[in-house]
């Protein structure tokens, strides 16, 4: 946006900074965000961000912002004098970062431009050292204000290398993609090197939207462990995945330790006493997250579901679904994922399974691409024998999706199987009580079940056996096809999308599918339950035929 120079006030004889907006991009637009930074930062005032001291207009009504002068590299010229920085520099540097940023987000400012050239070290004379947060220029104030907002929603302003996803398709951007952008960083700091690089732009935002983040490991076998679990947590394509606040991300950095709060802080508890919490996995629906775990007494392992509450979602319509799985688990077949234990303790909700050593589905679809038929009809005939079983007791397993479903590997005589769980869905009010603010407003689908979900539920209908068999049509032509059949950005306009009934036909997509289980496919999607399958064991005889 501009040029700094190192200046001298004529009065007070100090040294500051002096930011001069490029008079050729002093266009309206371009003067109005100059001026916001001056209002963000300056109304931000913390240790770690660079001091605002004030602002003016030159004579052609150019801006110049006055800052704070800083006399030290920034991290950008620090990493690339000493390759990579130590574990106990960066425990030491970005906690408080994170805790500038935290104050930030908390004023609704968020950066957008996060990268080791922003973050610049100042030397006091004492011998105090500080690194402080510099260039709020793109701060998007979140404001519901009457104020026209400056970056439309198709522009992308920020630097690629360390853009968040949402960022680069144009999606809502919250505090969680600065923690994208501050992992990003971290990564550099540890590493030498940003995640994602490629031999042009195309290279690197695509390797952002669809590649996993390598760990930082990889590069430094010096690391400890949970530098991969904190780091491959900020960088998770999902912003609902990621650390949901800087201060949850600076903790677990100055920690040393990717594990719950649960596991590390507290009293002694029923769960601590039974259990003995290990790394993290994953993230869970409603907002969860997966720990490994082994039960002390007997030594098995086991995955353990933690879930506190979250102001984005109706606490008591989150552990009904929670109770309401567990109880449905309770189910021996082997291809359902079985619950061994269920617990609150205060305001912290677990669930206990069983410890599928495989992948998600997810992450199986992305690591092989769609399945040919000879290997997705016995996976197939494994999802739809598990729904029968789950049907004989009463039990949905309406909204599931490939990320909490298991793929345990094949081993000796054991064939490749399909573990499943259950979302804890039975009528409308459990989905619109556990939807996100984002996706219940229209700006967006945060909720990645509804994609899975028949649309009778969409518009307050109860779920019955038709609905979990439109959700395994959803499953069964994504795993066939690696396409939804049906997706849109909002609930309303997947909806509408759905209540056309129009997916392509999956042969053309998969030409080893059979003709007859394509047109069980297309029918097990259809928008009125009517034209479905009556259930399980129906539609298995047709896809099978």
């Amino acid at each position: 946006m501009g040029s700094v120079y190192r200046a001298r006030r004529v009065l007070l004889l100090d040294e500051v900074a002096i930011k001069v907006i490029r008079v050729d991009d002093a266009l309206p637009a371009v003067r109005d965000r100059f001026v916001r930074e001056s209002r963000a930062a300056a109304g931000t005032h913390h240790p770690n961000i660079v001091g605002v001291l004030d602002f003016y207009l030159d004579s052609t009504r150019a801006p110049l912002l006055s800052l704070e002068l800083l006399n030290g590299p920034s991290v950008k010229d620090e990493i690339a004098s000493r390759g990579w920085l130590d574990v106990d520099d960066v425990r030491r540097i970005v906690p408080p970062l994170c805790s500038a940023l935290h104050l930030a987000h908390g004023n609704r400012i968020v950066h957008r431009d996060l990268k080791p050239a922003n973050i610049v070290r100042h030397d006091f004379a004492g011998g105090e050292r500080v690194y402080k947060i510099v260039d709020f220029g793109i701060a998007n104030l979140r404001e519901a204000t009457d104020e026209t907002r400056l970056t439309r929603a198709d522009q992308f302003i920020g630097t690629i290398a360390y853009a968040s996803p949402e960022q680069l398709t144009a999606g809502a951007i919250d505090q969680r993609s600065d923690v994208y952008s501050l992992g990003v960083v971290v990564f550099e700091m540890l590493t030498g090197r940003v995640p994602f690089d490629g031999p042009d732009t195309v290279a690197i935002v695509t390797a952002h939207l669809s590649s996993r983040a390598p760990r930082p490991s990889q590069f430094r076998a010096d690391l400890p462990a949970w530098v991969d679990v904190v780091v491959e947590r900020a960088l998770s394509k999902r912003p609902e995945d990621r650390w949901q606040t800087m201060a949850e991300f600076g903790a677990a950095i100055a920690a040393g330790d990717g594990r719950p709060a649960a596991a590390a802080e507290g009293p002694p508890s029923a769960l601590l006493a039974t259990y003995d919490i290990q790394e993290r996995i994953g993230p869970g629906r409603l907002g969860s997250e997966v720990f490994r775990g082994v039960h002390r007494a007997l030594g098995h392992p086991v995955a353990i579901r933690m879930l506190r509450p979250s102001g984005q979602r109706n606490w008591d319509g989150v552990r009904a679904r929670f109770l309401r799985e567990a109880r449905t688990l309770q189910l021996g077949h082997p291809s359902i994922i079985q619950v061994r234990d269920y617990g609150e303790e205060g305001d912290l909700v677990y669930v206990v399974t069983e410890f599928i050593l495989g992948p998600s589905l997810r992450e199986l679809l992305i690591e092989t691409g769609p399945l040919a038929w000879p290997r997705l009809q016995p996976l197939l005939v494994q999802l739809v024998d598990a729904a029968r079983a789950l049907h004989r007791r009463h039990g949905l397993l309406c909204g599931l999706t490939p990320d909490i479903i298991r793929v345990a590997r094949a081993t000796g005589d054991e064939e490749e199987r399909l573990m499943i769980s259950t979302a804890g869905i039975w009528q409308a009010q459990d989905l619109l009580a556990t939807l996100q603010e984002q996706t219940l407003r229209g700006l967006g689908l945060a909720d990645e079940e509804l994609r899975y979900i028949a649309p009778e539920l969409l518009t307050g209908q109860a779920a019955d056996l038709r609905s979990d068999v439109f959700t395994m049509g959803v499953l069964a032509y994504e795993m066939a096809t690696g396409r939804l059949p049906y997706d849109a950005v909002s609930m309303p306009a997947l909806l509408g999308t759905m209540l056309k009934g129009k997916p392509a036909d999956p042969i053309a997509q998969q030409p080893t599918l059979p003709a007859s289980a394509s047109a069980a496919l297309l029918r097990a999607l259809r928008p009125e339950p009517d034209e479905r399958f009556a259930g399980a064991k129906e539609f298995g005889a047709a896809l099978f035929r």
